[in-house]
């Protein structure tokens, strides 16, 4: 079957509109915050994403696609998740050298190995997690989490369309294809990571860059004027990750 891929910048904003509603329709879905991250892609046509489309080449069913993705992003947040194994075995010689270097038994490399797979397991979830963060934190402010590529190349923007931001849980953790998308735009896409390195005596230590959320939070908010000013804290979410993984010790494998 052949594989297409749809854009919505082919289309006008009153089909846009017009298959929307429909679908939310004949899914039963609803959402206020989708219907605002709707009308801000109408807006940014190049944000919504690519969508590759395998038989009818249907505004309909990439509408449908794009919906469902958000929707089941919502159903299925970070925090609920259940790990995967990784999809391929660890190398034997990695093993080997460790046991050799250090002087291990057998029982004590293949013990490290497990712990190996627990950190890298972690690892690979942090970044929705800190999504989920700041997601908890910054609604009142009149903040969307765009889950499930809705916006390309965006995961948080304001309600009115002013402010997108893209989320980094390091300095290092962009790759060149995401820069290329998020660069190959009209609009500013700010990007935020959480964890910096700085030296000191000699030695690489981790530095937060939380004050910077909060600005950006607090100068962009559309909501919660009334509030007082939004902020976040490497403590905090140290609190929030604790609590998470106490509830859903699947969150990660040692597989």
């Amino acid at each position: 079957m052949a594989s297409y891929s749809i854009s919505a910048e082919d289309f006008e904003d009153a089909e846009l509109k017009g298959v929307y509603t429909n679908v939310k329709s004949r899914l039963n879905f609803s959402s206020d915050d989708l219907d605002m991250i709707f009308e801000i892609a109408l807006m940014h046509k190049d944000r919504f994403p690519a969508i590759n489309l395998n038989g009818a080449f249907t505004l309909e069913k990439y509408i449908e696609r794009w919906i469902n993705g958000y929707a089941k992003a919502k159903d299925n947040i970070p925090s609920k998740r259940i790990a995967r194994p990784k999809s391929s075995c660890t190398d034997p010689s990695l093993k080997t050298v460790v046991k050799a270097v250090l002087g291990l038994s057998e029982e004590e490399a293949v013990s490290g190995e497990t712990y190996h797979n627990l950190f890298m397991s972690a690892e690979n979830i942090l970044g929705n997690l800190l999504e989920e963060y700041i997601a908890s934190k910054v609604k009142p402010y009149g903040f969307l989490w765009c889950e499930g590529n809705v916006l390309s190349a965006i995961d948080f923007c304001n309600s009115d369309g002013t402010f997108f931001l893209q989320i980094k849980n390091k300095s290092n953790s962009e790759n060149s294809s995401s820069n290329k998308i998020r660069e190959h735009t009209d609009i500013h896409i700010e990007k935020w990571y959480r964890l910096g390195t700085r030296s000191e005596k000699n030695k690489k230590v981790p530095t937060y860059k939380w004050e910077v959320l909060n600005k950006f939070i607090n100068d962009h908010k559309t909501m919660g004027i009334e509030l007082a000013p939004c902020c976040m804290t490497e403590d905090e979410y140290q609190e929030f990750l604790q609590r998470k993984a106490s509830e859903n010790h699947s969150l990660i494998t040692n597989q």
